[in-house]
């Protein structure tokens, strides 16, 4: 292959990665592309780390609302388009498909986090007539009884939903917005303020068009049911969703089916929204007042013989039992603990068996009125003591409760109610919170004994994504390997990688040596749930490849490897897996992640690391930093070239056999404004003073003439109007372009190219390490030893490699400084070492053999 063919190939073969592009206008110079690169890299920092935080609070061991992820997400889009629009300055705009691919997952997330179009047009809606898709507008409570009825099958009280729309009307009509306004005033909510408002409610007038509506839907009900009497009810936009609100709204009871008393109970109900404690509570969970829409529930009455509340799993015990709590009468005395009421425990299957009896005192009971409303009552002696359930109610309310959680997927917090018919009506269902205390067990219960088990490392590295795994140690030292790690293995690598996503599907945990909480390689990590540790220091020489070790991560970077399988801590981590993510509620939030934080490109080599090819956020953040990246190489490349002579650079004074010139954009040099060389001192870019200082090392350089055979002569010689014809390109000194944190160097030995790319900086995601190698003056066979000795010994340190003949690319990012300072230090050594080993790579043992010489630290041939 003539060198002006590899060259080519050169190009074809980085094209996805640095693809052609027109010279800067006259006007432009590099020094201010360089800035918009550092543009683009601030901006994505920024958004990762807000990628981050979302994946976490989305995990599910953190409260959060709908408002946190609006405002997430507001600030994560003002970040990405920071980055797109400093992104198409830097490559003139050559990528307009990636905003177009922005917009379009722009609008999906937008269409769930904001103003999601309603699909209702009217006030009222009944629960049969209720969907899953009109949560938004009829509220929490209303949607998840409904589903309970036209999903499940189950009793519900015949009633409707009075939706938020008719919230909006009511307020509009009474123009309350001033009133709503004037209680954010102030970091305090005064009493005077809240009064004016809610008494504001309660004289205000009902909208005609929500009148109408309401009388309709009264006469509707009234045919069916007689003069009945109804439940008004919350059901807050959030209500009974992520959050609970238990008690902070307002329960009307037994009202008599009158257009006034029903116009009257709907106004107390929406004015409760605007009372200290709800205010309160809204504001702690992040709730701008006003924010949050009230719908209203209208059910029928139930005349209940007894009725309680149901926990489908129990929340602090045995989780293969349910609880039942129930009294005689209205079950508002259960709800606000206001009785002592029986409390019966049942254990969960397909034949359901009470395990426990607690019979409450049951002094007391709730009844409704004759004439509306609802009355305390002493309860009857005969009956106070007397168990309130029978053994056929508590078996079919636990079979109920069953199916309620395992529609929802996810433990049940159920009100119910028995009628005088015998009949058992679900009045209410909401998602149970879980209580912790099961983690804080089996953190407990950690073993710590070397006897028992034992301890490999502990207490070192950073937790990306908790949980437990176990397996046999496969350490990864080179990208080729993770075709061949088992399923069930404990990965273990040098450094986090994205590439890794090949193998996490099956792997049971990850440790790397080095790498951040906010890589591309732990978003991966949390999305696909693989137990993760990065930056665990030498570990790698800890672990033995194939040793059996169980893997716990833990909270507050908690972290222990032990020896052996430790089946007590996977089983309590399985248990503990399956908490919020299940949760209904949660599943719908978490769902914009999807949207959000995977990353589908994840190889630039491949045809699908387009802009089309993006389907989340992250993967723009990928794209934008690839490209970022190429266009920065292939412009420093060029900058380098128009220098060549230009009086603008400063020659660097080292003991190394070739120059090279430097052109400083900005703290890459510590010299006086009249120097003309600089030392190796005076050197400040961190990544050319490493690779400076390799190239330095004693012994790396080979003095002596390496002797030619007649092939590699006349290799030589046919190879060298390739040579002339580019002297343009090649001609004169080697040439640097740097700052602190970068560097671009063009280096030319004779036959041999060497291009070196490299930013360093705070954080080990923007760092990358970008080496070219082509040529040599001895024959095919012998330059393409060369390179395969070469790529050898770039693996060991994980770089992915592209070779073809005698043309290497290799490429390593997200390394933290410090190692990368330590790779460039060999990497240095490895551009002197192999300048005129081609010619004595006589066969593959050669290869190796060298190779194996390089990285004992023995550089004589």
């Amino acid at each position: 292959m003539s060198m002006k063919n590899a060259v080519d190939f050169l190009k074809s073969c980085i094209n996805r990665v640095m693809p052609s592009r027109r010279h800067p206008d006259s006007h432009e110079s590099f020094r201010a592309l360089f800035d918009r690169f550092k543009e683009v890299l601030e901006a994505n920092n920024k958004s990762l780390e807000i990628i981050t935080d979302m994946g976490e609070k989305f995990g599910g061991d953190y409260l959060f609302d709908i408002t946190y992820v609006r405002n997430a997400y507001t600030e994560l889009i003002q970040q990405i388009g920071r980055s797109i629009q400093s992104f198409d300055t830097l490559t003139h705009t050559r990528y307009p498909q990636l905003r177009e691919a922005f917009v379009r997952i722009d609008r999906l997330i937008q269409l769930m986090v904001y103003n999601v179009p309603s699909v209702l047009r009217g006030m009222i809606v009944f629960f049969e007539d209720i969907s899953r898709d009109m949560t938004r507008d009829v509220g929490g409570k209303n949607a998840h009884l409904s589903e309970v009825k036209n999903y499940l099958k189950l009793n519900v009280p015949d009633g409707f939903a009075i939706t938020a729309l008719a919230f909006d009307a009511f307020m509009r009509h009474n123009e309350l917005s001033d009133k709503i306004s004037a209680l954010s005033k102030g970091p305090f909510v005064t009493d005077e303020a809240i009064r004016v408002l809610q008494e504001s409610i309660m004289g205000g007038d009902i909208p005609p068009e929500l009148d109408s509506a309401l009388k309709k839907a009264l006469g509707t009900l009234r045919e069916k049911r007689g003069d009945c009497f109804v439940a008004v009810r919350s059901s807050a936009e959030e209500e009974d969703g992520e959050f609970s609100f238990a008690g902070q709204f307002e329960t009307v009871l037994n009202v008599p089916l009158k257009d006034d008393a029903i116009e009257d109970a709907f106004k107390r109900v929406i004015s409760s929204l605007f009372s200290a404690k709800a205010i309160a509570y809204q504001r702690r969970l992040g709730y701008a007042i006003g924010q949050m829409r009230m719908a209203v529930g209208c059910m029928v009455m139930v005349d209940s013989v007894t009725s309680g509340v149901i926990y489908s799993t129990n929340p602090d015990g045995d989780r293969d039992t349910l609880l039942i709590n129930a009294t005689w009468g209205q079950g508002k005395s259960v709800v606000e603990g206001q009785v002592d009421a029986d409390l019966y425990v049942v254990k969960k299957g397909n034949f359901p068996q009470l395990v426990y009896a607690k019979y409450g005192k049951k002094q007391s009971m709730i009844t409704n009125s004759e004439q509306g409303g609802i009355t305390e009552v002493r309860t009857p002696s005969e009956m106070a003591s007397k168990p309130s359930l029978t053994p056929e109610q508590i078996t079919e309310l636990a079979k109920q409760a069953m199916s309620i959680e395992k529609y929802f997927g996810s433990p049940r917090d159920i009100e119910w109610a028995s009628g005088r018919d015998g009949s058992i009506y679900i009045l209410q269902s909401r998602p149970l919170p879980m209580l912790d205390s099961r983690e804080t067990a089996w953190l407990a219960e950690r073993p710590t004994g070397d006897e028992a088990y034992p301890v490999l490392f502990r207490d070192q590295g950073v937790v990306v994504q908790k949980g437990a795994g176990a397996g046999k140690v496969f350490i990864v030292r080179q990208v080729d390997e993770l075709d061949t790690v088992p399923r069930g293995a404990v990965l273990v690598a040098r450094h986090d990688s994205s590439l890794l996503v090949r193998v996490m599907p099956f792997v049971s945990a990850i440790i790397t040596e080095t790498g951040t909480p906010t890589s591309h390689m732990a978003t991966l990590s949390r999305e696909l749930k693989v137990p993760t540790i990065v930056n665990a220091g030498n570990v790698t020489r800890i672990l033995k490849q194939e040793e059996e070790v169980t893997v716990y991560a833990g909270d507050d970077n908690t972290v222990g490897v032990y020896k052996g399988i430790v089946r007590g801590i996977l089983s309590r981590a399985q248990q503990d897996s399956a908490r919020m993510e299940n949760i209904y509620e949660f599943r719908k939030k978490r769902y914009i992640l999807r949207y959000i934080s995977p990353l589908n490109l994840v190889d630039p080599l491949m045809e699908e690391f387009t802009p089309e090819g993006c389907k989340t956020m992250h993967d723009i953040l990928r794209f934008i930093h690839e490209k970022a990246v190429a266009e920065l190489v292939e412009n420093a490349r060029r900058e380098g070239e128009r220098l060549r002579g230009s009086g603008k650079v400063i020659k660097l004074d080292i003991p190394i056999p070739t120059g090279i010139l430097v052109m400083d954009m900005g703290g890459g040099l510590d010299i006086h404004h009249d120097d003309k060389k600089a030392t190796f001192q005076q050197i400040t870019s961190v990544p050319l003073k490493a690779i400076v200082k390799g190239m330095m090392h004693p012994g790396v350089w080979q003095s002596e003439a390496v002797s030619l055979g007649v092939n590699d002569f006349l290799s030589s010689m046919m190879r060298m109007s390739d040579i002339v014809s580019d002297s343009e390109r090649f001609a004169g000194y080697n040439v640097a372009v740097i700052s602190k944190e970068y560097v671009n160097l063009s280096l030319r030995f004779g036959y041999h190219f060497n291009m070196l790319d490299c930013y360093c900086g705070e954080f080990a995601r923007n760092n990358h390490i970008y080496f070219r190698f082509v040529g040599g003056a001895t024959d095919i066979t012998k330059r393409s030893r060369r390179v395969e000795l070469i790529a050898m010994i770039l693996r060991e340190y994980g770089f992915s490699i592209t070779t073809k003949g005698d043309l290497i690319v290799a490429r390593l990012t997200n390394i933290e400084p410090k190692e990368m300072e330590d790779i460039l230090d060999q990497t240095g050594r490895l551009i002197a070492f192999t300048r005129q080993l081609d010619a004595l790579l006589c066969d593959e043992r050669a290869v190796t053999n060298y190779a194996q010489k390089f990285l004992k630290g023995e550089y004589e041939f």
